[in-house]
């Protein structure tokens, strides 16, 4: 792969829709993303990031996916948090 599909596929994988552990092989749900991304194919992305949580809340070793790529979106935004109250989250398994 060329350095662009390289970087694309991290992306992909590690914030579009991120996977549980193994991001070394590429499933073919992830192909055809990368695939229409390349080709400027619209994607219904909001869609594809409800599927994917929703996805992730049936696993027993859940952890939310999106917590980096919301931190981010906030911190871009430069969304006020100063009022907002913060949570720590346990997982019991």
């Amino acid at each position: 792969m060329k350095l662009d599909e390289r970087v694309l596929v991290l992306i992909v994988t590690w914030v579009l829709t991120p996977m549980g552990n193994n991001h070394s092989v590429l499933t073919e749900e992830y192909l055809v993303y990368i695939y229409c991304i390349m080709k400027k194919v619209k994607i219904n992305w909001i869609h594809i990031i409800k599927e994917h949580t929703q996805k992730f809340m049936r696993l027993s070793d859940y952890h939310y996916p999106y917590v980096v790529l919301i931190s981010k979106f906030l911190l871009y935004f430069e969304v006020n948090l100063e009022d907002e109250t913060s949570e720590l989250v346990m997982v019991v398994t």
